[in-house]
């Protein structure tokens, strides 16, 4: 078995390792990139599966059986139809909003995917305030990080909450703002120290996926990701660039 080969096994069983052969693990193991590869490959598919999981409605399993189970008032082959076609568009639903690429650096992937959580409800904030430094000493008292300074007017926007959370295994926190009315931009805060794919120091990447618009940066020990769905002119504007 080959490298590539390797790596088409163990794409193809990121969500059951243990169907892929030992082979293929072994190399994985053995081989840093592409046991990288593989870590970020995994933490990829388990989001979307989990954001896909979250999305399917609350009993769609029973309501299922219990329409199986009834006498049939009008043809069976209406019922299965119809409500597989409610789940498929659920799930259909989820791929066209979910922004998360497998070609993201592990450390945005994770935050993206909960930023994205965050803005369609479904993760709750831990705290909510109006008052910036009210919500550090939140985050700071649960050992979370908060940032050291926020370029041009990041931090004058109006804030709304926070969220602690964990990014490539470190403590990371979520930053609501009001980046215009009716749209929210989320800062992502953690600490860079060994972070793998970084962005570079004081120089914000930008970058669209789907509907939202990023911008990543480094600023000492900490790198930020802030994510929103408002265009990318109103994202720029914060860092005196539109």
């Amino acid at each position: 078995m080959n490298r590539e080969e390797a790596r088409l096994e163990l794409d193809a069983t990121t969500l059951r390792p243990q169907d892929a052969s030992p082979e293929a693990r072994a190399m994985a193991e053995s081989d840093p990139e592409l046991g990288a590869w593989l870590k970020q490959r995994t933490a990829f598919d388990e989001q979307v599966a989990d954001a896909f999981a979250a999305s399917i409605p609350a009993g769609l399993r029973e309501s299922i059986l219990q329409n199986v189970r009834k006498p049939e008032k009008r043809p069976m082959r209406w019922i299965l139809p119809t409500l597989a076609a409610a789940a498929a568009a659920v799930v259909l639903g989820w791929t066209l909003l979910w922004p998360v690429s497998s070609e993201m650096p592990v450390w945005q992937a994770e935050s993206l995917a909960a930023v994205t959580k965050v803005e369609y409800g479904m993760m709750k904030v831990d705290h909510a305030s109006h008052d910036l430094e009210a919500l550090k000493k939140q985050l700071i008292a649960h050992h979370s990080p908060t940032p050291a300074r926020l370029p041009g007017t990041v931090g004058s926007m109006p804030v709304l909450a926070c969220k602690r959370i964990q990014v490539d295994g470190r403590p990371a926190s979520i930053i609501c703002f009001e980046i215009q009315p009716g749209k929210e931009a989320h800062l992502v805060v953690v600490d860079n120290s060994g972070l793998s794919g970084a962005p570079p120091q004081l120089k914000p990447q930008f970058k669209h996926s789907k509907n939202w618009n990023m911008a990543s940066w480094s600023d000492g020990s900490q790198t930020f990701l802030l994510a929103t769905t408002a265009n990318e002119a109103v994202l720029k504007k914060l860092f005196g660039l539109a």
